[in-house]
């Protein structure tokens, strides 16, 4: 129920971050790193566990369900510790080509601001 919602925040939470450093150079890093740890482990987290919710509720609400749905819904439990403990590195590893767009258009920025100077 609320797995597409905090994957939302997941996916959004670099973008807007970055944007605001590109458009008013605040937040600080070590304030953005900080958020994008902390949301981003949360909002994965949530998410595996309501994807499990959600399979749960499959299994129970289904007559005869099958087999597969069975293993993946009673699994070991290893995406919920792997999300528990390294939610974090997920959400560092996604926020990685969002930073290297800031990088580019950064850099964009300073040529452009160059060229208008006269500089080169």
């Amino acid at each position: 129920m609320y797995g597409l919602l905090f994957g939302g925040i997941f996916s959004v939470v670099p973008a807007v971050l970055f944007a605001a450093r590109f458009v008013w150079g605040r937040p600080r890093w070590w304030v953005i790193v900080a958020l994008i740890v902390i949301v981003g482990w949360a909002a994965y987290f949530i998410a595996v566990v309501d994807h499990f919710e959600e399979l749960y509720k499959r299994v129970e609400t289904t007559e005869n369900p099958s087999q597969e749905l069975l293993d993946e819904a009673y699994s070991d439990g290893g995406p919920l510790v792997f999300a528990a403990f390294f939610g974090w590195a997920i959400a560092l590893i996604y926020a990685a080509p969002w930073f290297a767009l800031f990088l580019m258009a950064t850099w964009i920025r300073r040529m452009i601001g160059a060229i208008h100077r006269g500089e080169r």
